[in-house]
C-alpha cells in the first residue's frame, strides 16, 4: 500500500493505491484533473507535474511507492458565449447544452420571453484523454464509451445542478443538446470508434430524445439533441446554421467554426456546402509549445511595438489563438518569419513563454487547411468572392480576431474583411434559438451536401499553394 500526496490549488489531498500506476491516469481516477493533449504520448510536454521535487510528465511517469506530487493550479476558461444575459426566472424554463471538444456551455434559458437568464461554461473533462476528436474516439475504440460518459455527465450533472439551484429552480422540462457528432456520441454512451474508420459511419444523426434521469439528470425531464449533418459536420453546425440569417436574393454566406477542428459552410436560401479542414486543435493551443485556451495568464493581444495584453493582467505563462494570430502576422511583417514559415530561432516574448519554429509550421499547417476548404467550396458552387454577402466565424475567440492580422496570414480569405461577422458561440445560441422558436433544421440537413475534401484533388493543390506566407 502506497500513498500519494498531491498539492493543486492550495489543496492537498492523500490518494492510496496498491502496485505499479501510471501517475496520469492514477491522477485522473482520483478527481484531479491532468490535461493530456497529446492523448498520452508524452508529445505535448503539457501535463508535466513536479514529483518529489523533479519534472515529470504524468503520461508517462510510473508511480510505484509513495510520493509527493505537485499539479499546475487550474486554469478556467474564459469561455465567451455571446449570449445577453437576464438573469430574470419566468415560469417556463429550459437549459441548453453545447457540448464543445474543449468546452461545454449550459445556458438556462426563459422560453416565456426567450432569452438566456444565466450561463456556466467549463472545461470538456474527456481533454484528460487528449485535446481533438480523434484522441476521444481513439479512446472509445480502446475502452469503451463508458468512461468518455461518465466523465461528461458527472461534469454536466455538475454545472446543471449549480445554474437551477442558484436561481431557485426545481426542475425544467426540456434540455436541448447540440455538438459534434462525436460528441454527441459519448453524451449518450454509444460506440463512437466508427467515427474514426473509413467509411465513417455514425450510429445516428437524427434528432435523440431521452429521458432526463437516464442520463442522470434527476432535474430535466426530457433531453433533446439537434440533428447533424455528416460524421463531420455535426449537429454543432447545424444549430450554428439556423442561428445565423440566410442571406438575401442570390447571395451566399460562409460560416466558419474555427474550434478543435474546422467546419466550413457556404450556403444561400436553398442549398449548403459543407466541408471540414483538418487544422487540428492548434487554434486550442494543443499544438502550440507555450499554447493554451483562453484562461488567465494567456497572451491575447500582440502590438507591432513588441507590447502585448494578457488575460487577467497577470505575468504571462502561455498564448492563446488570438495571441498567437498576432504574434505571427507581426513577425511576418517584420521578416522574422520569411514568406516560407522558416525562422531561424526562438521568438520570446518573456522568460517562460516563446514562440518556435515548430509553432509556425503548425499555424502554417491549420491556416492552409482553413483557406483550402473555403476556396474549394467556393469553387464547387461556383460562387465569387463578391457573391458572399457575409462570413460568419464562430469559435469562443471569433470576438476577440484580428480580423485583418488573420487575413493577411492567409487564415480567412482578404477579400471578405469587410464582411466579418464573429458569432462567438453560435451552436449554443442556435440551441437556444431552436428551443425558443422551434425552427426546423431537418430544412438545412435535407439541402445539405458534404464535400470530402481528403478525396478532392483541387484541395490538396490548394493546400500546398497556401502554405506560405507570400502576399501579392
Amino acid at each position: 500500500m502506497s500513498i500519494l500526496t498531491v498539492a493543486q490549488n492550495g489543496i492537498t489531498r492523500t490518494i492510496v493505491f496498491e502496485g505499479e500506476k501510471l501517475l496520469g491516469d492514477l491522477l485522473g481516477s482520483s478527481g484531479v484533473h491532468i490535461d493530456k493533449p497529446c492523448g498520452g504520448r508524452g508529445a505535448c510536454k503539457k501535463c508535466t507535474v513536479i514529483v518529489d521535487g523533479k519534472e515529470e510528465l504524468a503520461c508517462q511517469y510510473v508511480v510505484r511507492t509513495d510520493a509527493e506530487v505537485i499539479v499546475p493550479d487550474n486554469k478556467d476558461i474564459i469561455s465567451v458565449t455571446g449570449a445577453d444575459e437576464s438573469g430574470v426566472v419566468t415560469d417556463n424554463l429550459c437549459l441548453c447544452l453545447d457540448i464543445g471538444t474543449t468546452t461545454l456551455a449550459l445556458a438556462l434559458v426563459s422560453l416565456d420571453e426567450k432569452s438566456i437568464i444565466k450561463t456556466k461554461t467549463a472545461p470538456n473533462p474527456e481533454r484528460e484523454v487528449g485535446a481533438d476528436v480523434i484522441s476521444r474516439i481513439e479512446y472509445c475504440a480502446k475502452n469503451g464509451a463508458e468512461e468518455l460518459q461518465r466523465m461528461l455527465l458527472t461534469k454536466l450533472s455538475q454545472m446543471a445542478d449549480e445554474l437551477l439551484v442558484e436561481y431557485k429552480v426545481t426542475s425544467v422540462e426540456r434540455m436541448y443538446v447540440a455538438g459534434n457528432t462525436t460528441m454527441l456520441h459519448l453524451f449518450f454512451g454509444i460506440d463512437a470508434s466508427t467515427l474514426g474508420v473509413s467509411p465513417y459511419t455514425p450510429k445516428f444523426l437524427e434528432e435523440k430524445r431521452v429521458k432526463g434521469t437516464d442520463l442522470g439528470f434527476e432535474n430535466v425531464g426530457e433531453i433533446i439533441s439537434l440533428p447533424g449533418i455528416s460524421a463531420f459536420v455535426g449537429a454543432d453546425i447545424v444549430s450554428g446554421l439556423g442561428f445565423v440569417d440566410k442571406p438575401s436574393g442570390d447571395k451566399y454566406s460562409l460560416l466558419i467554426d474555427l474550434g478543435t477542428n474546422a467546419e466550413i459552410v457556404l450556403f444561400n436560401k436553398d442549398k449548403y456546402l459543407c466541408a471540414t479542414a483538418a487544422a487540428g486543435p492548434c487554434f486550442e493551443g494543443a499544438n502550440i509549445s507555450c499554447g493554451m485556451s483562453a484562461s488567465i495568464g494567456a497572451v491575447s493581444r500582440y502590438k507591432a511595438d513588441g507590447s502585448y495584453s494578457v488575460i487577467g493582467d497577470t505575468e504571462p505563462v502561455g498564448i492563446c489563438a488570438t495571441g498567437l494570430v498576432d504574434i505571427i502576422a507581426e513577425l511576418v511583417r517584420n521578416g522574422t518569419v520569411e514568406e516560407s514559415g522558416y525562422m531561424e530561432d526562438d521568438f520570446a516574448l518573456s522568460e517562460n513563454v516563446k514562440v518556435t519554429p515548430g509553432d509556425i509550421r503548425e499555424f502554417q499547417l491549420a491556416k492552409s487547411a482553413v483557406m483550402s476548404a473555403i476556396e474549394c467550396l467556393l469553387k464547387h458552387g461556383g460562387v465569387r468572392f463578391d457573391d458572399v454577402e457575409r462570413m460568419y466565424v464562430a469559435g469562443g475567440f471569433s470576438a476577440q480576431l484580428n480580423v485583418g492580422n488573420a487575413a493577411y496570414l492567409g487564415l480567412v480569405p482578404r477579400e471578405l474583411t469587410d464582411r466579418f461577422v464573429p458569432i462567438n458561440n453560435s451552436s449554443l445560441l442556435g440551441a437556444v434559438k431552436f428551443a425558443c422558436e422551434q425552427n426546423q433544421l431537418t430544412e438545412i440537413t435535407e439541402k445539405a451536401e458534404f464535400i470530402d475534401l481528403g478525396a478532392d484533388n483541387m484541395f490538396s493543390e490548394l493546400f500546398f499553394a497556401n502554405m506560405s506566407f507570400e502576399q501579392d
